[in-house]
């Protein structure tokens, strides 16, 4: 007896579970799960008295730990990229949006990209190298998926891009800025020079595919700035490391430099190509709706003309 009701019991749950309105659902773990990331990337910042991350064991964000290494204030990005996420968030549950496909799938990938952000921050502040690597890996993969998400279902307003597209696209790119000076310092910590090459040329290479992959993501879609912002802001904060800081090198600052410049002109003209395209469109939409004029018309019937 007691196993049947509580087979029904279990059943009448699942019931209710099934009646749940799942956009209703969506907004609501997007936003406790935005507002709990933002609060733990303040306590990961010291704020409410815990550790630290810029003080962990495998210096991360300490200027003068690699190559890669950017300056202090670098790190500031993430306040911006956390109010962003808030104003996404606020976005979603307008009347407008509360059941669009786009936000459908993108809450989702926004709910596992901070959830594996929060992994990450605990991985490095307990000094977890291989565990926190692995984790930031995952993250530049997720942004990435919701970036394609992006372009499938592209923003129908300026006000759309900039309040959902814009965080998630400063996301990105700081993330991958993130993995590259993750992995230089994972690889600093565990001592490890692969080919001997030593850590000049693979800063240099590191520079390099940053650069590139920054080029490739923002060569889609009308050009995502935010993507190429965030990642000239963390190449031009390795600039005066490199020129003034502890660990010095010409070549990789000339790098780094050259990288930002390259890639801020790159998404910008792919932005002004879209949109000159997108003008001339709408202008000769515009203009097959014109009645052609007849310069012959002088107000005469036509069989008086003939």
């Amino acid at each position: 007896m007691a196993t049947g009701r509580a087979g029904e019991t279990g059943s009448a749950i699942l019931r209710g579970v099934r009646s749940w309105d799942p956009d209703l659902v969506r907004r609501i773990v997007v936003t406790v799960v935005v507002i709990g990331a933002t609060l733990g990337t303040v306590n990961a910042a010291g704020a409410f008295g815990g550790q630290d991350i810029r003080e962990t064991p495998i210096g991360t964000f300490d200027p003068g730990a690699t190559l890669l290494s950017v300056a202090a204030p670098a790190p500031y990005l993430w306040p911006v990229i956390g109010v962003g996420l808030l104003a996404y968030t606020t976005h979603q549950w307008l009347p407008s949006q509360r059941r669009s496909p786009r936000h459908r799938g993108l809450g989702w990938i926004v709910v596992a990209a901070l959830l594996v952000t929060l992994g990450w921050v605990l991985a490095v502040q307990q000094a977890m190298p291989t565990a926190s690597l692995a984790m930031i890996g995952v993250l530049v993969v997720l942004l990435l998926g919701s970036l394609r998400w992006l372009n499938h279902y592209p923003a129908q307003t300026r006000t759309e891009g900039r309040l959902v597209d814009a965080p998630l696209g400063l996301f990105l790119g700081w993330a991958g800025v993130t993995f590259a000076v993750h992995t230089a310092a994972v690889l600093t910590v565990r001592d490890v020079d692969w080919l001997g090459w030593g850590a000049q040329r693979w800063a240099l290479i590191a520079v390099v595919l940053l650069t590139l992959a920054a080029m490739a993501v923002c060569m889609t879609d009308r050009g995502r700035i935010a993507v190429a912002v965030a990642v000239v802001w963390g190449l031009a904060c390795m600039v005066p490391e490199r020129l003034i800081g502890d660990l010095q090198s010409n070549p990789v600052a000339f790098a780094a430099g050259l990288g930002a410049f390259v890639l801020i002109i790159s998404a910008g003209s792919r932005r002004h190509r879209v949109d000159h395209a997108y003008r001339r469109e709408l202008r000769a939409r515009q203009m097959a709706t014109v009645a052609p004029i007849d310069f012959h018309d002088d107000g005469e019937p036509a069989e008086t003309r003939l």
